[in-house]
């Protein structure tokens, strides 16, 4: 009932209302809301468990968590964990604690890679937390939805098997949209406290998958070219058609014989 009180409407996440969410600090000033990604989830999932089952119970719960880290300003305000004891940990590395994890942001924690900056995908170092989400929103306009999969185990090691997907309608660094959808799985371990009100409490979250998967998607369109870049080709494709054309009839005098070179000499 704790979780249908705090819900604020949404049918997946709790604690955006309610007594308990007086005194929040919301990063934008107010609770989010989820209509968008909401409905690409419902026209999209490949399951739709009953209500109740362990299944829509950790999937709701991660729903939960990840609004939190991605509205909320202050891990005190945090109702899906528990603060001193969380940890967060992506594909074996350091582990990030809670407020390790805030400050940062989800996409910076599950994409810090060493591999994954010289490849231009993505640098967790170079992008802050509104940098990240930004980038992301941008690329996923109808949202970046998740379901599970399956769920191998139950409380207090919880091991699922998970799917995050949305669809590339806006650019990422540089890259046109593609309008494809663009999905990774992956595999987590949750460690859980059931708490007195009998809402899970995230301790300790372990996540597996290939980052390759989601950055791949989005790096298939074409580069986009700025204005300036543009303008800047136009104007040299044009001094370069000029010299061309003097070049062939080899009768133009000096001042005029290229005059790509000659701008280039006056500039020395």
């Amino acid at each position: 009932m704790a979780a249908a009180d705090s819900s604020g409407g949404d049918k997946y996440r709790s604690h955006l209302a309610g007594d308990g969410e007086k005194n929040t600090v919301w990063r934008h000033g107010a609770p989010p809301t989820f209509d968008t990604v909401n409905s690409l989830f419902e026209a999209e999932r490949t399951q739709e468990w009953p209500a109740g089952s362990l299944e829509e119970t950790v999937q709701n719960a991660i729903k939960t968590w990840e609004m939190e880290l991605s509205h909320k300003a202050r891990l005190q305000d945090f109702k899906s964990v528990s603060p001193g004891l969380f940890r967060l940990s992506v594909n074996g590395g350091r582990p990030l604690t809670g407020e390790e994890t805030l400050a940062v942001g989800s996409y910076n924690a599950l994409l810090a890679n060493p591999i994954l900056p010289g490849a231009g995908a993505y640098d967790a170092a170079a992008e802050t937390f509104e940098s990240s989400h930004d980038l992301f929103r941008a690329a996923f306009p109808r949202g970046f939805a998740w379901e599970v999969i399956r769920v191998y185990s139950g409380p207090p090691v919880i091991t699922f098997k998970f799917r995050h997907w949305g669809h590339m309608d806006g650019p990422y660094k540089g890259h046109a949209p593609t309008g494809d959808k663009v999905e990774f799985y992956g595999v987590a371990v949750l460690k859980v406290h059931t708490h007195v009100d009998e809402q899970l409490r995230a301790e300790d979250v372990e996540v597996y998958y290939d980052p390759g998967e989601l950055l791949g998607g989005l790096l298939k369109g074409p580069l986009l070219v700025s204005s300036a870049e543009e303008e800047d080709a136009r104007q040299l494709g044009e001094r370069l058609g000029e010299a061309a054309i003097v070049s062939a009839s080899g009768a133009a005098p000096q001042s005029q014989a290229c005059p790509f070179l000659a701008s280039a000499k006056r500039e020395e």
